[in-house]
């Protein structure tokens, strides 16, 4: 790794020249963009490259930074999350990183407090980001160090700790189902038992105890929070049971009354390797207690490798030392199979954890109403709209799309629930549930939500869903309708950042009388900021209903050319036009409606919201003023 960060600190030290995210002679400023490479290059599309500078500091503050090394924006319907980093080149006891976690967490609530609280520097990568109070739940904290120690004692979920192993794992060009190399020790008694069933050696095996301390030191050292996994049980054929379980709570009762009984009650662990040598003893007596394995995985026995991991972290974050001493007195049976034939590896490795977890959402991509979804959409004539049903496949090179006809079937099903039936309280809510079977209800097509936008009829063959009932036009209009959601977003924000600085600026020079309506003027605000980035479906519904009640001009399209030229007029009237209609005219009646709620992430989510929405904007419809207005829209930007 030192030699990889010499590299990195050679590109880049003193860029951006403004203010340098990997300073003169302060090699470990290096170690952050590592850490960005292995964890967020590919994700995010940015070379590790000095010409990339530019967007690689907009993740990544520069010193002075508050304590927060790189602010991460993920973007996920409505939603934001946020990754946020503390990044230490040093090897880090479980209290600094209980003190890094509490670092983070004071900075960014000073910076909600006032951003003028914390560094310029860290102020300007949050600034161009979605990110405010509401957003708060979804952050996630890193402390990213040095060292293997990957646990802490009161760590809560959304504390991560991430070590240069899990960096070194991320870098590796191969694929993540195996420990890349390791030497373990054996008891020293039993040495090995080798059997090979054949003259070549092509197949071999080994048996041997190991103790129950470097297992469980090896199975913490594999877990590796950023793959979501632990490869050490990369072929395995299942994950490890939770350590909750019967089984696991047996294994450690069994390691507090009679740890040298653990070898007698427990079946022992397989595993499967390319290469075994065993190592021969420095002292001269030609024993060989110990062994090197390469590529190699737990194939059996992950149940046990996790329970006695599990135990080992309890005991060094409650600096136990009676029970470590207690794990050092467990052995497990170990029986290690060496394959040279790939085809036999693939037969015994049945399932690889490298694969994505199967979901609801794959389960019906073969299914006849999802392949006649996509195939109308991308087929003929213009619109061309891609949508994926299935995921990882990518759109053919032959068709030309434009930026907002890309999606998914999972979003635009989301999307048509807000747009078609007047519901964005469902469009957010049946997210997680829209592909799951309802195995109790066979008269509808999985199930109900799913059955009224991709429903079948095989007897008639007849796709009568609501999607497939719409006009290719329809659902290019409602995507296009998505993307000037979010664009005027980014509009909005823009223009409530820019008050809310001036009216702290006026705070400062105010006096008693004035101070408390600039701050109530800031409070409203950041209201508004908020509903902003949180009201999509909401705005969707509300466009749909101006759209029923006012359209005038069924067949009118608009401009793509001109909206997709660089620095467009067309492009930024638009915008600006469906902002000031549309998105702030939903933003004003959900402030309206939840002046009572402290929360406008709880008000999104209450169904009950919904229906309050609706009454409102029924009764505001009626006013001749909308109807003159969503008029001049349309005549001006749609033809």
């Amino acid at each position: 790794m030192d030699n990889i960060l010499a590299e990195y600190y050679d590109m880049f030290r003193g860029l951006p020249n403004n203010r340098p995210i990997v300073r003169n002679n302060t090699l470990e400023d290096a170690f952050t963009i590592y850490t960005f490479d292995k964890m967020y290059s590919k994700l995010l599309n940015i070379s590790i490259d000095p010409k990339e500078i530019e967007k690689i500091s907009s993740y990544i503050v520069a010193p002075p930074d508050g304590g927060i090394d790189i602010f991460i924006e993920r973007e996920d319907g409505d939603e934001y999350y946020y990754d946020i980093f503390q990044i230490k080149y040093s090897l880090l006891a479980q209290q600094d990183i209980i003190q890094c976690m509490s670092s983070m967490k004071r900075t960014i609530k000073d910076y909600l407090k006032n951003p003028k609280l914390v560094p310029i520097n860290l102020r300007e990568v949050i600034s161009k980001t979605n990110f405010d109070a509401n957003f708060l739940k979804n952050c996630t904290y890193y402390v990213v160090h040095k060292g293997d120690l990957n646990y802490a004692q009161g760590l809560k979920t959304n504390e991560v700790i991430v070590t240069a192993n899990d960096l070194h794992l991320l870098s590796l060009e191969r694929d993540l189902d195996s420990v890349p190399i390791e030497i373990l020790k054996s008891d020293g008694f039993n040495n090995f038992l080798a059997y090979s069933n054949n003259i070549q050696n092509e197949e071999e095996a080994y048996i041997c105890n190991i103790n129950g301390y470097d297992l469980a030191k090896l199975n913490n050292k594999y877990f590796s929070t950023e793959l979501g996994r632990n490869i050490l049980f990369g072929q395995n054929l299942r994950d490890s049971l939770s350590t909750r379980s019967k089984t696991a709570g047996m294994m450690v009762d069994t390691i507090n009354k009679e740890p040298e009984k653990f070898w007698f009650y427990n079946n022992g662990i397989t595993i499967i390797a390319e290469t075994f040598n065993a190592e021969e003893n420095q002292d001269g007596s030609g024993r060989k207690d110990s062994f090197k394995l390469e590529r190699f995985s737990i194939i059996n026995g992950a149940q046990t490798t996790s329970a006695l991991g599990d135990y080992l972290k309890n005991a060094e974050m409650n600096k136990d030392d009676e029970a470590l001493n207690k794990l050092k007195k467990v052995f497990v049976l170990a029986r290690i199979l060496v394959i040279n034939k790939p085809e036999l590896k693939d037969n015994i490795s049945i399932y690889n954890n490298t694969q994505n977890p199967i979901t609801s959402r794959d389960m019906v991509s073969n299914r006849i109403e999802q392949k006649n979804l996509h195939q109308n959409l991308i087929d003929g004539e213009s619109p061309n709209i891609f949508v994926e049903i299935r995921r990882g496949s990518i759109p053919p090179t032959h068709v030309k799309l434009y930026k907002h006809q890309y999606t998914t079937n999972e979003v635009l099903a989301q999307l048509a629930f807000a747009a078609f039936y007047s519901t964005p309280f469902t469009a957010k809510d049946k997210k997680r549930t829209l592909f799951n079977n309802d195995f109790s209800n066979n008269t509808v097509t999985i199930n109900e939500d799913y059955h009224k936008l991709f429903h079948y009829d095989l007897d008639n063959r007849d796709l009568n869903g609501t999607l497939h009932k719409k006009s290719k036009h329809e659902i290019d209009e409602l995507l296009f309708v998505t993307l000037l959601y979010k664009e005027g977003k980014k509009y909005l924000k823009t223009y409530y950042e820019e008050l809310i600085s001036k009216q702290y600026d006026l705070l400062e020079k105010a006096n008693e009388e004035k101070k408390k309506n600039i701050e109530t003027m800031i409070a409203n605000l950041k209201i508004q900021q908020s509903i902003n980035n949180v009201c999509m479906f909401y705005c969707i519904t509300l466009f749909y209903e101006f759209k029923s009640q006012f359209e005038t001009n069924e067949n009118g399209v608009y401009n793509y050319v001109e909206f997709y030229k660089t620095k467009s007029t067309y492009r930024k009237e638009l915008i600006e036009a469906f902002s000031q209609l549309f998105l702030t005219e939903t933003i004003s009646l959900i402030k309206e409606l939840s002046a009572t709620n402290a929360n406008i992430g709880n008000w999104i989510r209450m169904k009950k919201s919904q229906d309050q929405f609706l009454l409102k904007l029924q009764d505001k419809l009626t006013a001749p003023a909308y109807e003159n207005r969503y008029k001049e829209f349309e005549d001006k930007f749609k033809s």
